[in-house]
């Protein structure tokens, strides 16, 4: 299920407030550029114009959790302006990006001025956990060998590109997968290979590259039979 975006709950004339204020670079940012870095200084906020990006978080011995894949429309990087401390993850771009940004200040004077659009961020701020919040234990709450099976449905469904082989995810291998769901490359890669002999998961065209030749299988073999969805 599709949600709201930030950009779409604004009313014209809190969109044209935030375009006073922003700043749109001429050039867009590169596939694999670090937007922001946990742990910095959260100096800006930025609303995504086009492309997409993936959040991750970072824990001992560099463990990469994955945590949402945000797009057009989509506000990033405000949490930290908000609390006024250190990023709390890491948001680099899968894609070019074309981004309005919001020095600290200028995002903190335009929610004084403009209480709907505060109210606006916080409710984008609530709705994203919970969100997040439910595909986490959706995914840790499943048997370990259907995790695998909801995360790669999990992106298939935020960030896949329709091709004649099937929806194909991008820039993501095996060890990736092994990573976010704490299991090991060996292990994913096994699981990858069930996926495959089950038809689900079609031989990708590069070693970075996920293709689910089924989503609506996928989904059922993930879920149950009676499952549509996976979005709260």
């Amino acid at each position: 299920m599709r949600h709201t975006t930030f950009w779409e709950s604004l009313d014209d004339d809190e969109r044209k407030a935030m375009d006073r204020v922003g700043r749109t670079p001429r050039h867009p940012s590169e596939p694999g550029e670090t937007l922001f870095r946990q742990s910095d200084v959260s100096d800006r906020a930025a609303v995504i114009i086009s492309g997409t990006c993936r959040v991750f978080w970072r824990g001992e011995n560099d463990h990469a959790i994955y945590l949402a894949t945000r797009g057009r429309g989509d506000l990033i990087g405000e949490m930290g302006v908000l609390e006024r401390g250190p990023r709390n993850a890491t948001v680099t771009t899968l894609t070019p990006m074309y981004i309005r940004w919001y020095a600290r200040e200028a995002f903190e004077a335009l929610l004084v001025e403009h209480p709907g659009i505060l109210r606006k961020v916080l409710l984008a701020v609530c709705t994203r956990l919970r969100e997040s919040d439910h595909h986490r234990i959706v995914i840790a709450g499943a048997p370990t060998r259907l995790r695998l099976s909801r995360l790669l449905l999990w992106l298939a469904e935020a960030e896949g590109v329709p091709t004649p082989l099937g929806t194909e995810i991008k820039e993501v291998t095996q060890e990736d997968l092994g990573d976010w769901l704490g299991m090991g490359r060996e292990a994913a890669g096994r699981r990858v290979r069930e996926l495959q002999k089950l038809g689900f998961l079609g031989s990708a065209p590069a070693r970075s590259r996920i293709v689910v030749t089924d989503v609506a299988g996928l989904r059922r073999h993930a879920f149950g039979a009676g499952a549509t969805d996976t979005t709260p």
